[in-house]
């Protein structure tokens, strides 16, 4: 199933979108002979797929320009990959978060941009009481730090002409693209 997934995005991107088609309907395929009690850790291997599987869906229709489709779907699949069980490693290893941002900030959607790659950097605190701060996500779920969402908010913050959170950000951004090994142009490689 996860080849099929891959070889779906790979040729959805590269607008072989033929070939794309009949991947998904390969990963599908892959999906139903997967036993329904098969498990990946805390999850069972289906769920975990399901995750993949909107994330599937929201990349094609991307790629097809049917950019509503593609958020709706990509919406669910952060909706999946937040009400996966604990496990470590993550059970989705690719944060949807990423791809959903990544294109919401290319259509324009900066605000929701934002708030994703807040919540994950673990950056979207909220007052909760009298002074305990919490974030939209459990500390397990965030990625502290991660270049692609470093990537986004700095971009997110230029484009609002923020400059006092800028200046925190921008020295964490160069660090973790100075431990990059590939060329970093925005959250995700999904982006146009």
């Amino acid at each position: 199933a996860m080849h099929h997934y891959a070889k779906a995005i790979a040729n959805a991107a590269l607008k072989r979108l033929d070939v794309a088609d009949q991947e998904r309907r390969w990963f599908y395929d892959s999906v139903e002979r997967v036993p329904s009690n098969r498990r990946f850790f805390n999850n069972t291997a289906r769920r975990v797929l399901a995750v993949g599987a909107k994330m599937l869906e929201g990349e094609l229709a991307y790629h097809r320009g049917d950019y509503a489709q593609a958020l709706v779907a990509l919406r669910e699949s952060v909706e999946r990959d937040d009400n996966l069980y604990y496990t470590e490693p993550w059970a989705w290893m690719h944060p949807p978060r990423h791809a959903l941002a990544a294109l919401l900030l290319e259509q324009g959607h900066d605000e929701e941009a934002e708030a994703l790659y807040r919540a994950d950097l673990g950056l979207d605190v909220t007052p909760d009481g009298a002074s305990a701060r919490h974030s939209a996500l459990q500390r397990c779920a965030q990625h502290p730090n991660n270049v692609w969402s470093l990537h986004g908010l700095v971009e997110c913050l230029e484009r609002r002409s923020e400059t006092k959170e800028l200046a925190k950000l921008r020295p964490l951004l160069e660090a973790a693209l100075n431990r990059s090994d590939v060329s970093i142009t925005s959250s995700c490689m999904c982006r146009q």
